[in-house]
């Protein structure tokens, strides 16, 4: 009698004696691996969570240290920095925490997509980790380096996976449990927002935001990097030109900053308080606006230029006019 040969088991799982490099789709039981196009669109669903998380953070940070503007926020320097760092590192954690312990982000569970690592389990936070940080290496390009990796695999793992040790894969997954994590998505949209909107509502707003002049002179020139020639609030009637320098801050690239001169009281050369010209600039924190005379003396008398952010009168420069 001759033995009898057992008959060969199917597995569930990627491993077994079936090389990492097999296809995962080759294994017999084994979840079909991830469309690039669900993992596409899961990536744009986590990418949209997690960027919600910049209005509330930002907003908490222009609070604590100034920042706040009359539509939002503006931070500069080490608070800015402070928030791009924070946002950047609950992402990760986002990221390497919901993989490795569930084996899915929200956009992949609303993809019906889970990573697991060869035998067909949770990755664990080990493989977790190294598949996140190679995100770094992957994302060169906007994930061109990835999506090669991914390509040229019969797997479809992009170099994270390839050091991990997984693989992304689909599951058949209830229509709760998918509307489940949809919900999550846009609940923690929505939390984000509303949370930055209570914050800017009970905020006072910072100085340092509100439109203002931070520097307005009068002279006779100015250098090429907006310095002033001959500062002075009293210029020759034979002055042929005289020229306003001046800086602001907190102001909107579309927004223009306008010059209205104006000849207070000129004896019988003119009315009171005539115009004598108006100048405007949009889209520059610095400038110069000057005023050259037609004829050949100014005549003598009080004159000034007000200066303007928008439509408000902004910072008035009085200045005088005498015969030498």
């Amino acid at each position: 009698m001759q033995p009898s040969i057992p008959a060969p088991t199917s597995t569930e799982s990627f491993a077994g004696t079936v090389p990492q490099n097999v296809g995962a789709e080759s294994v017999i039981g084994a979840p079909p691996i991830a469309p690039m196009s669900d993992r596409a669109i899961a990536a744009i669903l986590d990418v949209i969570v997690m960027s919600a998380l910049f209005p509330v953070v930002g907003m908490w940070a222009a609070v604590k240290w100034g920042g706040v503007t009359s539509n939002g926020f503006q931070l500069d320097g080490a608070p800015g920095l402070l928030v791009i760092v924070t946002v950047g590192a609950i992402a990760f954690l986002y990221l390497w925490l919901g993989e490795g312990l569930f084996g899915a982000t929200l956009g992949k569970a609303a993809m019906r997509l889970r990573v697991r690592n060869i035998a067909g389990t949770s990755p664990g936070l080990r493989r977790s980790l190294l598949r996140n940080l190679f995100r770094a290496i992957d994302g060169i390009g906007v994930y061109l380096v990835g999506l090669v990796f991914a390509l040229t695999s019969r797997t479809r793992q992009r170099l994270g996976d390839r050091v991990a040790g997984t693989v992304v894969v689909h599951v058949e997954a209830g229509r709760a449990s998918r509307l489940s994590a949809a919900i999550a998505c846009v609940a923690l949209v929505g939390a984000s927002v509303l949370g930055a909107v209570v914050l800017h509502a009970g905020a006072p707003i910072s100085a340092a935001s509100v439109p203002h002049v931070t520097r307005a002179e009068l002279g006779t020139d100015n250098t090429s990097d907006f310095g002033i020639i001959g500062r002075s609030d009293a210029f020759a009637t034979t002055q042929r030109s005289i020229v306003c320098v001046w800086q602001v801050e907190g102001v909107a690239s579309g927004v223009p900053i306008r010059s209205v001169w104006i000849a207070e009281d000129v004896g019988s050369a003119a009315p009171q308080n005539t115009k004598i010209a108006e100048k405007s600039l949009a889209g520059s924190s610095v400038g110069e606006f000057s005023l050259t005379s037609s004829s050949a003396e100014w005549p003598a008398g009080k004159y000034r230029v007000d200066i303007y952010i928008g439509e408000t009168l902004a910072r008035s420069l009085p200045y005088t006019v005498t015969k030498s």
